[in-house]
């Protein structure tokens, strides 16, 4: 008996050893509710909410696309059409350091971020991803806190 147990113990730990192993390679799915473009790539979907620089808390799901800038807006607008459509750069998230092209789709305390980085040197970008399309999703708790003046 005690040797079954160990044997099925070791069958169980292996097993969730490769499910994982899988799971790690394979890339992450969008669990925000929102919709998903349906031609991205190098997923990833944060385990948990965290603050973003507005002062609102939100679990986070990024991805980018080969698909052109504007193929990809559309494709949001369509999904998404009661959104607020806005210049990705206003209120931006990612600071005044560079402009983005592209826009940000405000739902309710929720906020979708489709944009390109434009082409300059950035020593942290790699070139090939210059020619991708970014799509930040953030799925919010709260609403962003009241702009000081």
């Amino acid at each position: 008996m005690q040797r079954f147990d160990a044997a099925r113990a070791a069958t169980v730990a292996l097993t969730l050893i490769l499910a994982g192993t899988v799971h790690a390679a394979g890339d992450d799915q969008n669990t925000t509710g929102l919709p998903t473009y349906p031609h991205d790539e190098h997923r990833k979907m944060d385990a948990v909410a965290r603050s973003i620089p507005n002062g609102q808390h939100c679990t986070h799901y990024a991805s980018s696309s080969k698909d052109a800038l504007g193929t990809v807006i559309d494709w949001y607008k369509k999904a998404l059409p009661n959104a607020k459509v806005e210049d990705v750069n206003n209120d931006s998230l990612y600071g005044n350091y560079f402009k983005l092209d592209g826009v940000k789709l405000l739902v309710g305390n929720d906020i979708v971020n489709v944009y390109r980085t434009p082409d300059m040197h950035l020593p942290y970008l790699k070139k090939e991803d210059l020619n991708k399309t970014s799509i930040e999703i953030f799925k919010c708790k709260d609403a962003p806190r009241p702009k000081q003046n």
